[in-house]
């Protein structure tokens, strides 16, 4: 942590704890004997991520014709991991709305393009076979946490943010000449302070350079990709372009040429649109 972040951090006075909900499933994630009907109790007490749990099921992206109002279907539906991945990932990400509207960013596309980020980078581990497991649809919801950590308690200092993005173009460089640190580096003290999974907090920490991480390499190069592609021709997490680069480290971690690179990229927008997942 630079000296810029500790500062700001300190000026938080009162930061959420990890939701009861997300402790209870992250203590069941290495437990193979967890049952549906475990998992299906611990949801349904929190009706929000219920009813997130049901729309994904329903959504046009799983291929359902007939929508279900049961939760227990819904996990049978789209798979236990998936369920459980997301209802981490929802409540993690809801215990930081406030409901205000007059914010620097908006917190429900934020939402929406980090859901959209973890079903693409489910998407692409499908795809190139590259190893790494399903459970990376959480890391992708959670990337971009720190957006929200700026929106919530310092939204009049990324209102700065965005007015220098007028001039310099590129959201990740005028967060380091406003702020002094970047929306993932704030991410990555949220996720330490909560004690989330090492390949979380590495996939919110480098997910926009992972030529600089040294663990779950693969992880953090698919979670890049899915942002990159989902920011530029999908859904991006700020109201304008965020226009971030693309590390071709990454491609390089995923033994992938540009060729490919870009036939499933152009997959990518055709199979997935993010009105079809929430």
């Amino acid at each position: 942590m630079n000296d810029s972040m500790r500062l700001y951090v300190q000026k938080i006075t009162k930061l959420p704890t990890l939701p009861v909900i997300a402790q209870e499933i992250l203590g069941l994630v290495n437990n193979d004997l967890i049952t549906v009907d475990k998992l299906e109790k611990i949801i349904e007490n929190d009706p929000a991520i219920t009813a997130k749990v049901l729309s994904v099921s329903n959504s046009a992206y799983f291929g359902m014709k007939t929508p279900t109002k049961s939760l227990g279907n819904a996990i049978m539906r789209i798979g236990f991991n998936n369920v459980k991945n997301i209802a981490i990932g929802v409540s993690l990400m809801t215990v930081m709305a406030d409901g205000r509207k007059d914010r620097a960013l908006d917190y429900n596309r934020i939402f929406n393009h980090s859901v959209t980020v973890g079903f693409i980078a489910r998407m692409i581990t499908r795809e190139i076979k590259c190893g790494v497991s399903e459970e990376i649809l959480m890391d992708g919801i959670l990337h971009d946490i720190g957006y929200l950590v700026l929106c919530r308690f310092f939204s009049e200092d990324y209102m700065k943010v965005l007015e220098d993005y007028q001039q310099s173009g590129s959201v990740l460089q005028s967060e380091e000449a406003v702020l002094g640190f970047t929306h993932a580096e704030i991410g990555h003290w949220l996720a330490e302070k909560w004690k989330l999974p090492a390949n979380v907090m590495d996939t919110i920490l480098y997910h926009h350079n992972p030529s600089t991480a040294n663990k779950n390499l693969k992880r953090v190069a698919v979670i890049h990709i899915a942002d990159y592609i989902t920011s530029k021709s999908m859904l991006s997490a700020t109201k304008e372009s965020p226009n971030y680069p693309l590390d071709p480290e990454a491609m390089s971690i995923l033994d992938l040429s540009e060729d490919t690179f870009n036939s499933l990229e152009e997959k990518i927008i055709k199979t997935i649109s993010p009105d079809e997942i929430m």
